[in-house]
């Protein structure tokens, strides 16, 4: 009964040692929800400057936000917002209007104002707050033409994207700027992107009209094929070289060939083909109509009796086994020790220790026991043989 007893305490305490959890403590079962806070957003807009606001440049609008100091027998501050109608209400001085002038010029008036209206003796200072925001037409060749949200800050390079980017047919080097005061001007938006041009990449007021104008395929395009990205009809500014139209729009795919481009130019014969080498690009001026192929850089063929013949990349220093490996291997009825190397030049050469070359094709010939004898085993030979000399002594007899 003793030894029962025993026996029961230690399951017991076996049991229990088993159920205690002596490594990472669990998650609950009803873990308690955590509320997500959502982001406050700053009562102060963050806005990402170039450099300092130059004050002589910087022309005021309604919804700037100014700050205002005047000092008399106290201080005075004040944060004020430029009305809608383009005024400064400062208490107990009256309306300014402070819009369409610079912030330089705003200073002084402010000043002069406060003086001849309320404390002739009083010191001013006047500082811009935070830039205002107003809406921007964009209309043309853009994905999305419309208003955009913009800042006297704001560059062209910034409202094209905020408009998810040009049209494929846009005349990027010819964008139309309109503005309020009755001014247009013409930016070639490519000097900005190639050589960061700022002249090229304006900024605007309120009132100015953005257009992108759409180009004629006929009189601005051209066709691009081959190893890039984007691949189709793009157009070209009047004069532009192959170098430059390289250097602005085309993105090379990782298979394409550096050192030549094709252009097929049609003319009152027909069509030429035109082969450009890189040294060539910054002197060839693009037509309309042209259909410029970017070509894929030469690989290797490897072909013959191998597992996968193809094309496949080249690499600098691969031996003719290295090829004949990346085709899988040579089959059974394969003979690399034969092998021939055709050459772009239309040389060829033979064996497994041959050199290769850009371009080259690669060959593996069937051997020689699989020429004459095929698939056949010695045992069928052997029984082919004693059956035709059988069949001939029958016929002897």
């Amino acid at each position: 009964m003793e030894t029962l007893k025993r026996t029961i305490l230690f399951i017991l305490l076996f049991s229990f040692s088993l159920g205690q959890n002596y490594g990472r403590i669990g998650a609950p079962l009803n873990e308690p929800k955590i509320e997500k806070k959502e982001p406050v957003e700053s009562a102060v807009p963050i806005f990402a400057l170039e450099s300092a606001i130059d004050s002589d440049a910087y022309i005021l609008g309604p919804g700037d936000e100014i700050g205002l100091n005047i000092l008399t027998r106290d201080l005075l501050t004040y944060p004020l917002t430029i009305t809608p109608t383009g005024d400064l209400f400062i208490p107990g001085a009256g309306v300014c209007h402070v819009a369409g002038i610079t912030l330089s010029e705003a200073i002084l008036k402010v000043q002069s104002f406060v003086r001849n209206n309320a404390f002739p003796e009083a010191q001013t200072h006047m500082a811009l707050l935070n830039p205002r925001k107003f809406k921007l037409l964009i209309s043309g060749a853009i994905n999305t033409p419309g208003f955009v949200i913009v800042t006297p800050l704001t560059r062209l390079d910034e409202v094209i994207e905020e408009a998810d980017g040009f049209q494929q047919l846009a005349m990027e080097f010819e964008v139309k700027v309109l503005r309020s005061n009755g001014e247009s001007e013409i930016i070639n938006f490519q000097d900005f992107l190639l050589d960061g041009d700022l002249k090229s990449n304006p900024s605007f007021l309120e009132g100015d009209h953005v257009q992108i104008p759409f180009g004629s395929i006929e009189e601005n395009g051209i066709v691009v094929r081959g190893s890039i990205e984007g691949v189709g009809y793009d157009l070209i500014e009047e004069g532009e070289t192959l170098g430059h139209y390289i250097k602005r729009q085309v993105v090379f795919r990782y298979d394409a060939d550096l050192e030549n481009v094709t252009i097929t130019r049609l003319n009152l014969k027909g069509s030429e083909l035109l082969i450009i080498g890189s040294e060539r690009f910054d002197e060839t001026v693009l037509k309309p109509g042209d259909i410029v192929n970017f070509m894929l850089e030469r690989g290797v063929i490897v072909n013959g009796y191998v597992q996968t013949p193809g094309g496949f990349s080249y690499f600098p220093g691969y031996a003719v086994a290295d090829y004949i490996a990346l085709a899988g291997g040579n089959t059974y009825n394969g003979n690399p020790r034969a092998v021939t190397i055709s050459h772009l030049d239309g040389s060829i050469e033979k064996g497994i220790n041959a050199q290769v070359l850009r371009g080259d094709l690669i060959y593996v010939p069937r051997t020689r026991k699989d020429i004459f004898i095929g698939d056949m085993s010695i045992l069928s030979i052997f029984t082919s043989f004693v059956t035709i000399y059988l069949a001939f002594l029958s016929a002897t007899k």
